[in-house]
């Protein structure tokens, strides 16, 4: 009986820790924080660090597009950083900001669009086809930008997006007014529930009516458009496009977008967990920041917390599959 009463609250214990355990690691981090270091608490961090965390958000969210559709998406590691230099190389040569960022948008949908058709339509392999169009697209920068970074300091357009409505900076509220407009669309419109569907089962999705393909196809190119979204806001906060600065995205997108299948125990790609992965990556860094340590101290600390998001994560699933077999 003892045994028996054991094994229920062991089970318990695993769906609380299934459901809430990354919130909680996030909620213990954040009072850790606030405990060492004063500043951290303050109205001014949290600004910072929700302006920090943006272009990953935005493009984490370009990612989330692909791995709800059932696929995967490495090609940001080029596209973030193409775009951000077409986008700083237009303005910088005398162009208008719409039309660098015309032009930027551009080369991300279009290689979105080239991802869409050799996974969805030619069917090959998503890890493979990406990774070649990432260093495809790392070679184009490197061509374009001469494997020099391209400053755009002084223009007024790095002003404008750097500039604050009130405490709130035009870059946060651009970002928080895109991710509820995604959170829309992927939960109120018959577009949304259609890419949900095709990530759950491709195969119930093609039983209902729902072209796969086309789902697919939407998706990379949506993916593609926000690497170059999140590519410019990156090169603007940093006054200018650093060489390849997508490559050094590409970890931290992919952390974020894996933190936030272990949010609230969805265990799928969706949007409010990339919030909450995004903001407790960047809480880190810039807590060690605030307490004056070593950046590979906040490397550890990372890794350290991504790697509890994964055992926690299978270890759930683990005793979730004994008690189904039970």
């Amino acid at each position: 009986m003892d045994k028996k009463r054991a094994d229920r609250t062991g089970m318990t214990l695993a769906k609380f820790f299934d459901v809430w355990g990354s919130l909680l690691t996030f909620a213990v981090l954040i009072a850790v924080f606030c405990l060492l270091s004063g500043s951290f608490r303050t109205g001014t961090n949290l600004i910072n660090i929700l302006t920090q965390s943006a272009p990953t958000l935005i493009i984490a969210l370009g990612v989330t597009f692909v791995n709800m559709s059932g696929e995967s998406d490495l090609s940001l590691g080029g596209i973030v950083g193409l775009s951000a230099s077409l986008f700083c190389g237009f303005i910088a040569n005398g162009s208008s900001p719409l039309l660098a960022a015309a032009v930027s948008i551009g080369a991300g949908a279009l290689f979105g669009l080239l991802n869409g058709i050799l996974v969805a339509c030619a069917g090959l392999s998503s890890f493979i086809t990406t990774i070649s169009i990432m260093f495809l697209t790392q070679g184009l920068e490197y061509a374009y930008c001469g494997g020099s970074s391209l400053w755009v300091r002084d223009h007024p357009v790095v002003k404008v997006v750097t500039a604050s409505v009130g405490p709130v900076p035009v870059m946060v509220i651009l970002t928080l007014v895109l991710f509820a407009a995604v959170y829309l669309v992927m939960h109120q419109t018959k577009l949304g529930l259609h890419i949900q569907a095709v990530g759950l089962s491709q195969d119930a999705a093609k039983f209902a009516g729902i072209s796969v393909k086309r789902i697919k196809l939407v998706m990379f190119v949506l993916a593609g458009v926000f690497y170059a979204l999140g590519g410019m806001l990156n090169a603007l906060r940093s006054s200018g496009s650093i060489i390849y600065s997508g490559q050094r995205l590409l970890l931290p997108v992919l952390a974020v977008t894996y933190i936030a299948k272990t949010i609230l125990g969805t265990k799928r790609a969706n949007i409010p967990g990339i919030l909450v992965g995004a903001l407790m990556l960047t809480s880190i860094s810039t807590a060690f920041t605030l307490l004056s340590m070593e950046f590979y101290y906040t490397l550890i600390a990372q890794g350290i917390v991504l790697l509890f998001a994964a055992i926690l994560s299978v270890s759930n699933r683990s005793v979730m599959l004994q008690e189904d077999l039970r």
